[in-house]
């Protein structure tokens, strides 16, 4: 303001030019005296204003106070009224004493107070606009892709080297994301809640493609982490993280898995699948950067994302949030299938084994669950084309598809009435869709394993039984339809359908040389091959 004083004064000097000063001696009084009112006025709108709506919308929307604080298009505003004010205030006192402070009093009646009217307004309303759940948002996404950018700017690069500096950049890092984890919980309305978990992904992702050009030293954790409320019951990992180099990525991973339980809970499915999307999205992200790490935390992740849908599910009677869960962990699988991460797929796929059989258990007294067993084992049999798509060694192929056939022992034998081991219909349809699979692209051997497990149930039931029950399937199998006549969150794509139906004939033709050899003791009918009757 004292520059601007100057200014005005050298570039209008009344006391050269005799109608201005003759206006302003005659006029001087007059022009100041109704300001000071007017400046108060203002400044008393514009911080009542301030007051009213940030108290109220920081009831429902927290840390608004802190963001207003540090944006700086405000803060000039309500500057600028006060500095108006005082300067309205400094002139009155100079008026008498000083004339060459008598041409200030344009720029401040005819110049400062009319912008500063003319802007009150626009400020109102950029204020109301400002309190807004969704730009509150982006404002903080915002502020925290800069922090990002700056993290790995060569200039700051020495710095990273303090641990001071280190510390409070890691504060401030997840100081962003407890900020969208407090909206995620406060906000009612599912498109902000949507909108969050779409900002916390999308921030996870963009620090996992930079993390390599940051200093190692950012990677050792200081103790605001430690004694960050995520990490409280991870004492004894903090070494291996720091190994790692995985901190961030956690804290968000956890936060993922706080928003879904909740949502879960509150019966939030769309937003609860949202948060399993984002996760598979970042495992997807871990997966291009081949950081084993964190594909292992996001493996571990879907896996507690499936613990917290099975114990909903079981209290609730509900398997939708384990419908949609297995989606999107059977998407990243496949993510890690086709950058040929062998070790973590046979991890997962095993993993995927041991819940088809915990829900086979679960579904014996709650009927909901049956339907899982069959949408795990459908995820599976997609997993295991793509690995057939992506050439990947027959070793593996042949040890996952001996995982995959074990669902049947695990999950599938019921009793009839006659207490005779029957095999579960449905998982074996979903085998012999497997074989069709393996027909098309001629791997014979995968077939033969497919058959000689089918044929392991001649054991406990007879090979006309046995016979009839693969002509059922196959019958079903050649019938079905692509879509199903109603819709789930997923769409109406049947479960049941195979692309490869047109492989029946050739698929019963070898069951039945193998049904033969195996019982070529006993005469029994063989299954009826529909082509070979056209």
């Amino acid at each position: 303001m004292f520059l601007a004083d100057i200014f005005f004064s050298t570039v209008i000097p009344a006391n050269k030019i005799p109608v201005l000063e003759s206006f302003l001696k005659s006029q001087s009084r007059l022009i100041i005296d109704f300001a000071p009112e007017i400046w108060l006025t203002l400044l008393g709108l514009v911080l009542g204003t301030l007051i009213i709506v940030i108290s109220i919308a920081s009831q429902s929307t927290p840390k608004l106070i802190d963001l207003y604080i540090s944006d700086q298009t405000s803060l000039l505003y309500v500057w600028y009224i006060t500095s108006g004010s005082v300067h309205n205030l400094f002139l009155q006192i100079e008026l008498v004493n000083n004339q060459a402070y008598k041409v200030n009093i344009l720029l401040n009646t005819y110049v400062m107070l009319p912008i500063a009217l003319l802007l009150a307004i626009p400020y109102v309303l950029y204020i109301l606009r400002y309190t807004k759940t969704s730009n509150v948002i982006e404002k903080i996404f915002a502020d925290n892709m800069v922090r990002l950018e700056r993290l790995v700017h060569p200039a700051n690069q020495p710095l990273l080297e303090n641990p001071k500096t280190v510390s409070s950049y890691q504060h401030r890092l997840f100081e962003s994301l407890n900020q969208m984890d407090d909206l995620l919980e406060y906000v009612s309305f599912k498109e902000p809640k949507g909108d969050v978990i779409n900002k916390m992904g999308e921030t996870i992702r963009s620090y996992i493609k930079i993390k390599d050009q940051i200093n190692p030293t950012f990677f050792k954790i200081s103790t605001l982490i430690r004694n960050d409320v995520s990490f409280k019951t991870m004492t004894g990992q903090f070494d291996d993280i720091e190994k790692e180099r995985t901190f961030y990525e956690q804290k968000g991973y956890r936060l993922f898995g706080n928003a879904y339980l909740k949502l879960i809970d509150k019966d939030f499915f769309d937003l609860a699948s949202l948060c399993a999307s984002e996760l598979a999205s970042c495992g997807k992200a871990a997966i291009e950067q081949k950081d084993d790490p964190l594909i292992n935390a996001t493996i571990i992740r879907f896996n507690t994302f499936l613990r917290f849908g099975i114990k909903h599910g079981l209290r609730n009677g509900e398997a939708r949030n384990l419908y949609n869960a297995i989606f999107h962990y059977s998407e990243f699988i496949k993510e890690m299938v086709n950058h040929r991460f062998l070790q973590h797929t046979k991890k997962s796929f095993f993993y995927l084994k041991i819940y088809v059989s915990e829900i086979y258990r679960h579904s014996l007294k709650e009927p909901s669950f049956a339907f899982l067993v069959d949408v795990f084992t459908w995820e599976m049999k997609k997993i295991l084309v793509q690995v057939s798509k992506n050439e990947l060694p027959i070793s593996l192929q042949e040890e996952l598809l001996d995982i995959f056939l074990q669902i049947d022992n695990l999950a599938g034998y019921d009793q009839d009435l006659t207490h005779k081991r029957r095999f579960n219909q449905n998982i074996r349809l979903f085998h012999i869709a497997m074989a069709l699979y393996y027909l098309r692209v001629d791997k014979k051997s995968l077939v033969e394993a497919i058959i000689e497990d089918i044929l392991e149930d001649h054991h406990y039931i007879g090979g006309d039984d046995l016979g009839k029950d693969i002509i059922s399937i196959c019958k079903r199998l050649e019938t079905s339809s692509p879509t199903f006549w109603e819709d789930t969150d997923r769409g109406n794509a049947n479960l049941y359908f195979s692309e490869d139906k047109e492989f029946l004939p050739n698929f019963i033709t070898m069951f039945n040389e193998h049904l033969n050899h195996a019982i070529s003791y006993k005469s029994t009918p063989q299954v009826s091959n529909k082509s070979d009757k056209e």
